[in-house]
């Protein structure tokens, strides 16, 4: 698999998780594949590693935002080796009202033309205020 079309299943990816897409995530993601976000777990509850089948239960529940999912915008993106860089920034807005946007850097890694490993790096004190208070 070549660094543009890595490339264009890392953004796939992020449109396919931002609107719930199950079976899109499920034919990128690798059978071996593991979710990682940034923080810490007990300030921000979706901060560590995760395994498939928990990113993917993850996955199958709704989104809050309206219109589908949060507008996902992208910046750089590099590919080198098995590996992709990408810049992101997420803007959703839920049925109350309230705007979530947050600026991303994923990094994702490849193996048999799938993406095996996700690293998500993003203002977890921004999304944790957002997501785990009560609207």
């Amino acid at each position: 698999m070549g660094g543009d079309s890595m490339k264009q299943a890392a953004r796939e990816f992020l449109v396919a998780l931002s609107g719930r897409d199950y079976p899109r995530l499920d034919a990128l993601l690798h059978p071996d594949a593991t979710y990682w976000v940034a923080g810490t777990p007990h300030l921000f509850s979706w901060a560590g590693r995760r395994d498939r089948a928990a990113f993917m239960a993850w996955a199958a529940t709704p989104t809050i935002f309206v219109n589908g999912g949060a507008e996902v915008t992208f910046g750089a993106a590099t590919a080198e080796d098995d590996r992709v860089a990408l810049e992101s920034t997420n803007l959703g807005v839920t049925a109350d009202g309230r705007t979530y946007t947050n600026a991303y850097h994923h990094l994702f890694r490849f193996r048999d033309g799938r993406i095996v490993e996700v690293k998500e790096y993003l203002d977890t004190g921004l999304a944790a205020e957002f997501f785990q208070r009560p609207a």
